[in-house]
């Protein structure tokens, strides 16, 4: 099959779109990659967490010795009360457990060693091109437009994020609002008043009016990251963009009800505060359950954000589009041509979709830790208590995935002897 899908079209350069360029690339399959922002666009400007799972597909990749070296290494992320005391560890992520610790760094400076890789590799990438609409799919090809541009591939890949436009050739279903937003910022780490020079930064301090969660993002752990999330009513795509915009706005809302909360919170208040023209507006939203993530023939493929909203309290987002990328191309490149490409696409979906479930409650249950503390509360009380000791492996399952092995069988069972 390899040799029959020789060329493949990606619409979208950010880290899902160049992650499964490179992997195509590895494994010696034409592709080229249409981006409809100019090359010299910033990504938002906050952080992203690479997980074990996320670092070893960049590894594979050839990439994480440079991306390591702008990142914030941390094992665990630390639950702390009011007034600074430490109540509980959430699993730790260790190299001896995972092979990986957590690293922490900047969207674009992750994109920046992403787009070296492209030009390492030689694959081209067509900035300010944009995806117009589909044209034609048959059992060999898609053809596209591309600035009115006829142009046509073997595959069509979607790495386009949330407002995708490659999505509705897949599916009808579009991303379901949650309920919750976060308003989060930068502040220097060293102008914070903290309990004490060994206080673990990289934690979630959970108060009275909610909590404030906290992630260094450079090396040494200077710049930090901090944010607060509530509910919000929903509002439309502009509204919501008019109010990232108004600063004045999310700082009233990161600094609600000050007066209630401790002086440790207050002094992280007082610095986001200062620096609310950097402050930053996340409206969290997840993807229905699809039925498939390619379209009927197999030709047009979503991955990333464009398949699976995942809400950022998970940390998975980014390690989820890498993990889409990479087992696309090591079952697209494993296939011969006598095997369905549909059946092996709805196999993969499958595995990918299990894992994607499975984050989805990690998620739910991060946001209910980040609940005002009444609410919390009671949440706890229904779950067995604050602290839950866990096996030190549990969190396994997630961060060192069979998904390749699987392909691996799969493609095994479905050759002809």
């Amino acid at each position: 099959m390899a040799g029959v899908l020789e060329d493949i079209a990606i619409i979208g350069a950010g880290v899902g779109g160049a992650a499964m360029a490179i992997a195509l690339h590895q494994r010696s399959i034409s592709c080229r990659i249409y981006e409809a922002r100019s090359e010299d666009a910033r990504a938002i400007g906050s952080g992203v967490t690479l997980g074990p799972n996320g670092c070893r597909v960049l590894d594979k990749l050839g990439l994480l010795k440079q991306v390591a070296l702008r990142c914030f290494r941390s094992e665990v992320h630390e639950l702390k009360d009011a007034e600074g005391n430490t109540t509980g560890n959430s699993n730790p992520v260790t190299e001896q457990l995972y092979g990986y610790k957590n690293h922490r760094l900047y969207r674009q400076a992750l994109i920046d060693e992403m787009k070296v890789k492209l030009k390492e590799c030689g694959i081209p990438v067509e900035y300010n091109a944009k995806f117009e609409k589909v044209v034609d799919e048959t059992d060999g090809s898609v053809t596209f437009l591309i600035n009115g541009r006829l142009e046509r591939a073997t595959l069509l890949i979607g790495s386009d994020g949330i407002n995708s436009t490659v999505r509705k050739y897949v599916t009808s279903e579009l991303p379901e609002y949650m309920g919750l937003a976060s308003v989060y910022g930068h502040v220097l780490t060293d102008t914070v008043q903290w309990p004490s020079k060994t206080f673990n930064k990289n934690s979630t301090i959970q108060d009275n009016p909610g909590a404030l969660f906290m992630a260094p993002e450079v090396p040494d752990g200077s710049e930090l990251m901090v944010g607060r999330q509530f509910a919000h009513p929903p509002l439309d795509r502009a509204n919501w963009e008019a109010l990232a915009n108004d600063k004045d706005k999310l700082c009233a809302l990161i600094c609600k009800d000050y007066d209630k909360w401790h002086p440790l919170s207050q002094s992280i208040l007082d610095q986001v505060e200062i620096e609310r023209n950097g402050l930053l507006l996340w409206s969290y939203h997840c993807m229905p359950k699809l039925a498939r993530r390619c379209s009927p023939i197999g030709r047009i493929i979503i991955i990333g954000d464009a398949a699976h909203v995942i809400p950022p309290s998970s940390g998975q987002g980014v390690n989820q589009a890498f993990e889409d990328s990479h087992t696309l191309a090591v079952l697209l490149s494993s296939l011969s041509p006598e095997m369905d490409l549909n059946e092996a696409l709805d196999f993969w979906h499958g595995l990918r979709q299990a894992r994607i479930d499975g984050i989805m409650k990690i998620a739910d249950d991060i946001n209910k830790k980040r609940l005002p503390a009444g609410q919390r509360f009671v949440y706890e009380e229904a779950n067995g208590g604050h602290d839950q000791l866990l096996p030190a492996d549990a969190m396994k399952w997630l961060f060192m995935p069979t998904t390749e092995d699987d392909v691996a069988a799969w493609i095994n069972s479905h050759t002809q002897p």
